[in-house]
């Protein structure tokens, strides 16, 4: 089942990680485990266009859908990652429901917005796949995420929210803790805010999304509407390398 179905079709919360490392064995291992999708990370990874290719193409061996996150509200950046055979975009930093609206035509053929066709992308087949096809696929597989992540994002966030083509908002907490002030993400002082910001896109008919730092709350995000969730790719990594160092010194010092 493609994502924006199971997004739809509320079958339950979705996991995916991110991952700004360009390595399509990466990719396809997130796939194996049996991860929902994966972010390949142009904003602060380090993408090129052909590892992206080359990283989306895993994906697709994988069966694991694949989002693009762009680095700016441009539309090249859209243009090429959707090409390229994205299943969707995140945009980040959006402030303005005029930023909103250009995300949604960036991402979308007409007459739902105004992105270009290329007949020998990726996306295209090279130039095998008819163009009424392709069309109907990106219309019904295309997911389209932005992110709040800063004081005017969520000042203004209900004009935001009446953007028509957005699936997913997903709040950067790791950006907004900073632009609020808190020591952390997981600052206990946080959890009003999100939940004021949560129900607010629940309501508008989008679909939550947050990055998962603290599992404990998983239930109590779940309750609020939360359906798209995220993880680091390269700090499960980190913390798996770091618990088998530390569980094999342990060992070694009781044998010793």
């Amino acid at each position: 089942m493609d994502l924006k179905t199971k997004l739809l079709t509320g079958t339950g919360p979705v996991l995916g990680s991110f991952l700004g490392l360009p390595s399509p064995p990466l990719v396809e291992m997130l796939g194996y485990a049996g991860y929902d999708f994966v972010v390949l990370d142009a904003e602060h990874g380090t993408f090129s266009p052909e590892r992206m290719e080359e990283c989306v193409r895993a994906a697709d061996a994988a069966g694991i859908p694949c989002v693009a996150r762009v680095a700016d509200v441009e539309a090249q950046l859209i243009l090429s990652a959707l090409d390229l055979g994205a299943e969707g975009v995140q945009v980040p930093q959006v402030e303005t429901a005029e930023q909103a609206r250009a995300v949604v035509r960036f991402s979308h053929f007409p007459p739902a917005g105004n992105r270009g066709y290329g007949s020998t992308t990726r996306a295209a087949g090279y130039g095998f796949r008819p163009r009424p096809e392709v069309r109907k696929t990106a219309l019904q597989r295309r997911v389209v995420s932005i992110q709040i992540e800063s004081r005017p994002g969520v000042e203004q966030l209900p004009a935001i929210l009446g953007t028509e083509g957005i699936d997913i908002v997903f709040i950067g907490t790791s950006d907004l803790s900073l632009a609020y002030g808190y020591d952390s993400p997981n600052d206990p002082a946080m959890m009003p805010l999100l939940e004021k910001l949560i129900s607010s896109i629940h309501a508008a008919g989008k679909v939550p999304g947050l990055h998962l730092s603290d599992w404990s709350k998983i239930e109590t995000l779940q309750r609020m509407g939360v359906r798209y969730f995220t993880v680091s790719a390269p700090a499960v990594i980190k913390d798996a390398f770091a618990d088998q160092v530390k569980d094999f010194s342990l060992r070694v010092k009781r044998n010793a």
